[in-house]
């Protein structure tokens, strides 16, 4: 939320929308760290860059969901969750590997959701790796928004960093540049009291 002091009354007007599917997660820059896209996404266009250029239709949720990519997803993910409990927010974390889980803990898309994808066959397509949303939408915009509030709270991100060079290297682009950092958001120039000042405030 945005300003969080006034959650209660945006949580209720949400909740007369989407009655029994709402999850406090605090403020807006909570929420925007539990974006799942930015995490189940980079690792699997760049690590499946080859046959998404070789093969016509490739389906990147089944055949590109191969055990190396989801150990690298898990510890891209750890990053996320890092990021968050420097800045202090808590569980739950939506950790990427429930959604993967046949069994365990709900994922916020439901049980089973990633065999619901997978199964369904929608995913199977061409890709054109400088133009897909998940390497423009959540390997620019997501990671380089990641490594920058990283920054802001002291912890490392080699992996989403990895990603960024990589990624942009097939665009050729900087997308630490061309991405959403707190800086190019114009809160580049605040501290860690600042910002969350501003996130529970709203601005002056």
């Amino acid at each position: 939320m945005l300003p969080l002091r006034l959650k209660d009354h945006a949580l209720e007007i949400i909740g007369r929308a989407f009655s029994g599917v709402i999850e406090d997660c605090g403020d807006a820059l909570s929420a925007a760290l539990m974006n799942a896209g930015p995490i189940i996404h980079p690792p699997l266009i760049v690590m499946n860059a080859a046959p998404l250029e070789h093969f016509p239709r490739w389906d990147i949720h089944k055949e590109g969901t191969q055990p190396a990519v989801r150990r690298v997803t898990d510890a891209l993910d750890a990053e996320r969750i890092a990021v968050r409990e420097a800045l202090g927010y808590g569980a739950p974390h939506f950790p990427l590997s429930d959604h993967y889980a046949h069994e365990g803990d709900e994922w916020m898309y439901g049980r089973g959701s990633h065999d619901k994808l997978t199964e369904s066959g929608d995913w199977r397509e061409h890709i054109v790796l400088r133009e897909h949303r998940y390497m423009l939408e959540d390997v620019r915009i997501g990671l380089s928004f990641l490594v920058s509030v990283g920054e802001l709270a002291g912890v490392r991100t080699p992996l989403a960093r990895a990603f960024l060079a990589i990624g942009g290297a097939i665009c050729a682009e900087d997308f630490m540049q061309t991405g959403r950092t707190l800086a190019s958001l114009g809160l580049g120039d605040l501290d860690r009291t600042a910002l969350q000042r501003l996130l529970a405030q709203g601005l002056p």
